[in-house]
């Protein structure tokens, strides 16, 4: 079940889990499996509810750390930078934003995977602002979910390149 507070959308671990078969079903070469459902839950309640009186406030705050977390915690055996990648462009997307992201997002992924204390969270949170703009939520007043995958599917279609880098790497 997907969950939503007074300003934002959050998918739910079933949304993540459809994301991650789709890119998986895209590239047949990749590794199938999740090492633990419940890292995927911990990074969506840490961006809806926080923990430990950290709470992130905005949607980029939220952003950047799923992103982290999805990466970080390596919840899939295959697959973790494109799945953070593109569910993270999804809750922007019915959040209300448009993630216009480049290659560049490659480089903060991969230390997500590897070195994630490399990179600010100030100064990430505010690229990843730059990146996104505003735009209507038309269509996802009441089941965004409905059109989830859709969404996502887009998102891979027209940022093919750094989706077929990511699996690459």
């Amino acid at each position: 079940m997907t969950g939503r507070d007074a300003e934002n959308w959050y998918p739910s671990t079933e949304d993540v889990l459809a994301v991650h078969d789709g890119i998986l079903t895209e590239y047949p070469d990749s590794e199938r499996g999740v090492r633990t459902e419940r890292q995927v839950q911990f990074a969506l309640d840490f961006i809806e509810h926080g923990y430990f009186g950290e709470v992130p406030e905005s949607v980029h705050e939220k952003a950047f750390h799923l992103l982290r977390l999805v990466v970080a915690n390596h919840p899939f055996v295959d697959g973790n930078k494109r799945t953070a990648l593109n569910t993270t462009s999804v809750f922007l997307a019915v959040n209300g934003y448009r993630f216009d992201y480049g290659d560049d997002v490659r480089a903060m992924l991969k230390l997500f995977g590897v070195r994630e204390d490399l990179l600010a969270e100030n100064a990430t949170v505010e690229y990843l602002s730059e990146l996104t703009a505003v735009e209507s939520r038309r269509g996802f007043s009441d089941t965004p979910e409905d059109r989830l995958l859709e969404i996502a599917q887009n998102d891979r279609d027209a940022h093919r390149e750094i989706y077929d880098a990511l699996a690459d790497e």
